[in-house]
Parts: C-alpha cells; sequence; structure tokens
C-alpha cells in the first residue's frame, strides 16, 4: 500500500499554532532559528527524541508559514493539514514496502532496466560488496531532479534490526513540484505522486502492478473534461451501477446494458425530431 512518508508545504491560511497542532498531543517542542528566509524554527519531538516534523515562520517569508512531517506520522498530518487548510506542497515522499525473500535484487532489477531505459542519473550508498548486512540503498535520478527515486533495505537499518526482519524494503519516490505544479500536487494521493515523470509512471507499472496517470511535476495538471465528467457520473450514479452490475452478474454485462440503452436512447431523440 503506498503512502506518504514526509511531507513539506507552505501556506497563508493558517500560524505556527495551527500547523502544529496537526502533530497532535504528546510531543516535546524545541524552538531555533528557522533557514530558507524563515525567522523561527520549532521541531516537534516523540519521545523517543527522534524529530517527526517541524514549521516555521516569521522572517522575510511574511505572512508564509512552512510545516514539515516526515516518518510514521506523514499520512495523518497530511490528511489533518489538507482537510483544514489551502497550501503548496514543496516536497512529497511517497513509498511502498515490500517483505519477501530476494525482494531488493528483483526490485532492484527492474530499477535499472527503467535506468537504463530513461538514461537516468544514479548512485549507490552503502558497502554492497563487503558488508551488505549494513543495507544496500539505490538511488535513481540526481539530488537536484524534481524526481528522485531510494530503493533501500529498510529492514537492515540499525533502529529497525530488532523487528528481525532482513527482507523489508522500501521504494520511496521523492517529488519536488515546482511553482506552477506546488498547488496540484498538494491534492495528489500518494498513489498520484508517482506519475511525476514518465520514468516514475513506468517504474510504477514494474513494481507496483499499477498504472499511473500523468502527473508533470514540472507544469499545473488539470482533470480533462471528460475526466471531470466522469467522475461526476460515477458519484452521482455509483450506486445505481453497483446495484446493475450485481443484477445482470458482471460489469461486462452492465457496459453492454448500457450501450444499448444510450442508442435506444438516441434513436428515440432522432425519431422525435
Amino acid at each position: 500500500m503506498l503512502r506518504f512518508d514526509g511531507y513539506s508545504a507552505t501556506t497563508t491560511a493558517a500560524n505556527h499554532y495551527q500547523l502544529a497542532d496537526l502533530f497532535g498531543p504528546g510531543l516535546s517542542q524545541v524552538e531555533g532559528r528557522g533557514f530558507h528566509q524563515f525567522g523561527h524554527r520549532l521541531g516537534l519531538k516523540d519521545d523517543t527524541g527522534i524529530e517527526v516534523g517541524a514549521v516555521m515562520w516569521g522572517g522575510g517569508q511574511g505572512e508564509r508559514t512552512f510545516i514539515e512531517v516526515k516518518g510514521e506520522k506523514s499520512p495523518e498530518v497530511v490528511e489533518a493539514l489538507r482537510s483544514r487548510f489551502q497550501h503548496r506542497a514543496t516536497r512529497l515522499d511517497s513509498c511502498a514496502d515490500f517483505d519477501a525473500p530476494g525482494a531488493f535484487d528483483s526490485l532492484l532489477g527492474a530499477c535499472m532496466a527503467v535506468k537504463k531505459r530513461h538514461r537516468l542519473k544514479g548512485e549507490r550508498h552503502g558497502d554492497w560488496q563487503d558488508f551488505p548486512e549494513l543495507g544496500r540503498t539505490q538511488y535513481l535520478g540526481s539530488p537536484q531532479s524534481v524526481t528522485r527515486l531510494r530503493l533501500y533495505e529498510k529492514g537492515k537499518q540499525a533502529e529497525y534490526a530488532h523487528l528481525a526482519r532482513p527482507e523489508w524494503v522500501r521504494a520511496e519516490l521523492q517529488v519536488r513540484p515546482a511553482k506552477e505544479a506546488k498547488t496540484a500536487f498538494s491534492k495528489l494521493s500518494a498513489s498520484e505522486v508517482w506519475g511525476a515523470s514518465a520514468w516514475s509512471r513506468d517504474l510504477a507499472g514494474e513494481i507496483l502492478a499499477n498504472h499511473v496517470d500523468p502527473h508533470p511535476a514540472g507544469t499545473t495538471w488539470r482533470k480533462s473534461d471528460l475526466e471531470v465528467k466522469l467522475t461526476w457520473a460515477c458519484r452521482q450514479y455509483g450506486p445505481t451501477f453497483l446495484e446493475l452490475a450485481a443484477e445482470l452478474g458482471s460489469w461486462e454485462c452492465l457496459g453492454l446494458t448500457l450501450r444499448e440503452k444510450i442508442e435506444e436512447l438516441k434513436a428515440g431523440q432522432t425519431l422525435t425530431r
């Protein structure tokens, strides 16, 4: 299942107190100086001392505030942010986890095939030859790219070694939308984020068994008129379609029935003109 594992955004619709509240209770707060022209920064840490997020405000950014969340709290904070405040997404990390014998090597093969097809830059971290038990990491895309992937052996990280899951592997896509795409990406799901580039869509088809529609991270994405009409029709008549499909026995029969009904109605309109 795809989910957000990191998310950052800017907004003028909420102050830093409201953004900090999105993380919920039980976190300690550490104040400091901001960066990127923000005057102040509030780091939020869990009971183990790990920072799970931060908010920034003030300074040269005026009324704009910033929020960042990372790790396990990301899905709930993203959902809360999206339901309450309009914002512009500056970075989105979408991840998929795998846990099976040989998972890393299998996924690595798919990644390297996509790397070759799309002529991507890439790099490897870790001692693959002498100390593979410490974990291997493969990157696709350069650090400056709008879209970058990290494939790594999550279960071999020191902080997760106690779980005894050495085959646990994570594929994590990082997208940093261009200015005109930040608003559009603030509405995309964790799976739709994989539509940010041709190669990430290709990779999604290889490792996620999932077709992902294009959502270019460098341009504003808008639904086509036909897609908008289809979404409206499904929301309006979805229960009826489901009931008919169950009665007819299959979605294929429903499609044929709808075609016959539409052709019948079109013929009736022609006759009454």
